[in-house]
């Protein structure tokens, strides 16, 4: 996955080990958003609500932007974003984004230089 993500944006990730223990997201360097990764042999919607939560929560933390990473066996990467929209809290889940990983890598783009 985080070959992935250096393919698409040049950015190399780190792996965060202390969130293991001590909380946080997965995923290090990949500012402004807070990357939380799950990877599973199927997965519900049930799943993702579940996982948005903790992503929401660990985002919050740190006061970045909540960005789930989530797979299935044989299936593709899938990202979730919060709606832009100040209006809804970006852990209303019924207010997110499933975007494909390149488009994600469009928009983490955009965000690093600053045209958002």
């Amino acid at each position: 996955m985080i070959d992935v993500i250096k393919e698409m944006t040049e950015v190399e990730l780190q792996v965060n080990y202390s969130q293991t223990y001590g909380g946080g997201h997965d995923l290090l360097g990949g500012e402004p958003y807070a990357i939380e990764v799950k990877r599973r042999k199927s997965i519900t919607q049930g799943d993702v609500r579940q996982w948005w939560v903790q992503t929401c929560e660990q985002a919050e933390k740190v006061n970045l932007i909540p960005c789930l990473w989530y797979r299935a066996d044989r299936q593709q990467w899938q990202v979730v974003l919060p709606h832009t929209s100040k209006l809804f809290p970006d852990d209303d889940f019924n207010c997110t984004a499933t975007i494909n990983p390149e488009l994600w890598a469009k928009i983490y783009k955009e965000h690093k230089d600053g045209s958002q």
